[in-house]
């Protein structure tokens, strides 16, 4: 039996393949009876398995079998060649609803590893709630082994942002290990911390905290802001280590975040932090870049911890408009850059990112704040 009951919409699942019909096919009747047995809203339509697959030598095949869960159909998913980054590869689910900021979200899903490469010999995934646009902000990143038998996997988090109908996506990513999945049935809703009640293997993401953001008195006046300093819509990646909000702390009302350089001889990109900018740059702008940070521990000479800052072109080849070098001391302290701008990047295509690796460490970061100063008139 599947999580809500072999009923007639689970078979559907199993016909889309007979049937190959064409988006938008969904029978409304039969998922507003599942919506009314589920927890919370549902925002997707569990019918479809025709999902957009990507990556670099991934291939997908749909399997049909009654002994699959959840209505006996599944897509088979084969990484053959991976990269370095789990999101090189992946499958986005689209969703039905918008999302609201505040709303709670839960992905549930299932699944099994047919082989893979990983030393346990299981699967790896990482979960996303994403907007399907450059930079691809998102939230509620959870990264997953996947077990060699059918198991029903579960992430819940609270929406940082509103996602829209329009490129309101949940993320599934795999392109960094050579493995082959299979994907059965997924449903995701809004509103709900569960979808099964008492799941198998379930691996639950705990509610964002709502941040109450406090500018610092020396930013005051500092110009036009261009980014969310409470970090809505910051983007971790990178082999080169990994990272993880500090509890019990915040800084000017913010959770901080602790970076961890673990990969000796790393380049700055191999881990890096990237966030949006509201508005276009154009050449000679003055700006006012603000990075609240603290160095725990650093292997260089002095104990310090060292880190790029660039705004840049949030597509390759990733252009920079700016780029600065800084070193942070072991007390919390507000680094302030003041830069020009030497290159132009067009509204909606700016990003600020932060080059951590480089040697091994580990350093907090807290807000960051990206202000184009105002130039008086003659």
């Amino acid at each position: 039996m599947s999580i809500i009951g072999r009923s007639s919409l689970l078979a559907a699942a199993a016909f889309f393949f007979a049937t190959t019909p064409q988006p938008g096919h969904a029978q409304s009747a039969e998922l507003k009876q599942l919506d009314a047995q589920l927890p919370g809203s549902l925002i997707n339509d569990p019918t479809r398995i025709d999902w957009e697959i990507y990556g670099n030598e991934v291939s997908s095949t749909p399997v049909v079998d009654e002994t699959i869960p959840g209505g006996g159909a599944a897509l088979r998913i084969d990484v053959r060649d991976p990269g370095e980054y789990i999101y090189v590869a992946g499958a986005n689910l689209p969703l039905t609803k918008k999302i609201e900021t505040g709303d709670q979200v839960t992905v549930g899903f299932y699944a099994r590893t047919v082989s893979s490469a990983a030393p346990d010999g299981k699967g790896v995934v990482r979960i996303r709630f994403q907007q399907n646009a450059a930079p691809y902000p998102g939230y509620g990143e959870e990264t997953l082994s996947i077990g060699n038998d059918w198991g029903w996997y579960e992430v819940t988090t609270r929406a940082e942002f509103g996602l829209r109908k329009k490129d309101g996506i949940v993320a599934m990513q795999f392109g960094r290990t050579k493995q082959t999945l299979e994907i059965g049935q997924v449903i995701i809703v809004k509103g709900a911390s569960s979808i099964a009640g008492n799941p198998q293997k379930v691996k639950q993401a705990e509610p964002a905290p709502q941040p109450e953001l406090k500018i610092p008195a020396s930013l005051q006046n500092a110009g036009t802001l261009l980014n969310d300093p409470a970090k809505a819509n910051w983007h971790f990646e990178g082999a080169a280590g990994s990272w993880d909000t500090i509890p019990g702390q915040q800084i000017f009302g913010v959770a901080p975040t602790r970076m961890r350089v673990t990969k000796s001889g790393a380049l700055p990109h191999e881990l890096f932090v990237t966030m949006p900018l509201n508005s276009e740059i154009s050449a000679g702008d003055e700006l006012l870049i603000a990075i609240a940070s603290r160095t725990e521990t650093a292997a260089s000479e002095d104990g310090r911890a060292r880190f790029k800052a660039r705004i840049e072109q949030s597509k390759a080849p990733f252009d920079a408009a700016t780029d600065n070098d800084l070193t942070v001391g072991p007390k919390w302290q507000l680094l302030r850059i003041k830069t020009k701008a030497g290159a132009a990047i067009e509204g909606g295509s700016a990003q600020l990112a932060l080059h951590l690796a480089g040697q091994v460490q580990t350093l907090d970061l807290g807000p960051i704040f990206v202000y184009k100063v105002e130039t008086p008139a003659p």
